[in-house]
């Protein structure tokens, strides 16, 4: 039996955990032993005592506070660490997805057959309107945005062809525990969003492979709102990706269509009543505790990294398809000046 930790980090979950419990505990997984673990962050619907109550096999991790998604599994997998160090995999999971029977499995076999992939992504689709997609693997731009890809489109087939992604969706995954040696699974600064890009880029930048795995296949109660609610953290998550892993000379390299994306965002900003807080994004690395922990971070990745600059972003793409961002200005101006930027410059990333 293949043992694997599954993890879900639950907040004010109450009205969806339910659902994605069950779905996970009556999964027929053959050779699998599932050790499920919720981490609550201080959810203030009794989502703790609808757990203790309802689902007695899962064991449940009460956090004081909550301290973000992140920082929810990262305790999780502290945990289990100690309770379960013969679990060669880890299943990060977000309490609104929905399993299809046998995902974790497949998910599981494709590693098993894969000696050099690190972490896997199933097909994640949307609930209610279970046949269109959220995401058929993660793809990253060459200033920092984490991009899905296919949302909203029909699963027709078309995605049926098991390859390589740049870093797999926070929404459901099962990454190899041997990759992440003692590093915990996310980066708690992120708090939340762009934490499994980062996962991704780290992994890949020590040469591992990550794989969109189409057999699996998990729902996600995900819809896109207009509100910018953490607009901080998006810009700032993106900032910070690309501060730690591009070496000096990429990022010199990428300056001027940084600086117009930068000019770009502030007027996104305004448009979209952020703007405080693009500048407390902008202002958070004003601060020197926060510019010094950059730096050590950087440090500490450069150093550990394997593969060149140039093989690192081979796959980035140019242009931003994104839900919430699909303005005309982007398509007729923005892409077409992005997309027509790395088509010029990528190729010159040698080192």
């Amino acid at each position: 039996m293949t043992e694997v930790v599954l993890l879900i980090a639950c907040f004010n979950g109450r009205r969806c955990i339910g659902e994605c419990l069950r779905s996970v505990l009556e999964s027929e997984d053959v050779g699998i032993q599932r050790r499920i673990i919720v981490i609550d962050n201080a959810s203030g619907d009794g989502s703790d005592e609808f757990i203790r109550q309802n689902f007695p096999a899962v064991e449940l991790i009460v956090l004081p506070r909550n301290i973000g998604f992140a920082g929810g599994i990262n305790a999780g997998w502290k945990y289990a660490r100690g309770k379960y160090p013969r679990s060669r995999f880890v299943a990060p999971i977000n309490q609104d997805i929905i399993v299809r029977s046998g995902w974790l499995a497949e998910l599981v076999g494709h590693l098993e057959a894969n000696a050099n992939v690190a972490a896997v992504q199933p097909k994640v689709l949307l609930w209610p309107e279970k046949e269109r997609i959220n995401t058929v693997g993660n793809e990253s731009h060459y200033l920092g945005f984490g991009l899905v890809t296919a949302y909203g489109q029909i699963d027709d087939g078309r995605f049926e062809k098991s390859r390589e992604i740049d870093f797999p969706s926070g929404a459901a995954m099962v990454i190899r525990a041997e990759a992440l040696g003692s590093d915990p699974i996310f980066d708690e600064l992120f708090f939340l969003y762009l934490e499994d890009a980062e996962l991704g880029w780290r992994l890949r930048m020590r040469g591992h492979r990550i794989d969109y795995v189409p057999g699996a296949v998990v729902w996600h109660r995900y819809s896109y709102r207009h509100d910018y609610r953490y607009y901080f953290f998006l810009e700032r998550n993106r900032w910070y990706l690309l501060g730690m892993y591009y070496k000096t000379a990429t990022m010199l390299l990428i300056g001027p269509m940084f600086v117009a994306m930068e000019v770009g965002q502030l007027y996104f900003a305004w448009r979209n009543k952020v703007l405080g807080k693009k500048i407390a994004a902008c202002g958070f690395f004003l601060n020197p505790v926060n510019l010094s922990r950059l730096l050590e971070r950087r440090r500490e990745i450069q150093g550990n990294r394997r593969v060149s600059d140039g093989q690192f972003v081979r796959n980035f793409v140019g242009e931003i398809d994104l839900p919430e961002l699909r303005s005309r200005m982007l398509r007729t101006i923005g892409n077409p000046l992005l997309s027509t930027f790395w088509k010029l410059v990528g190729p010159l990333i040698f080192w």
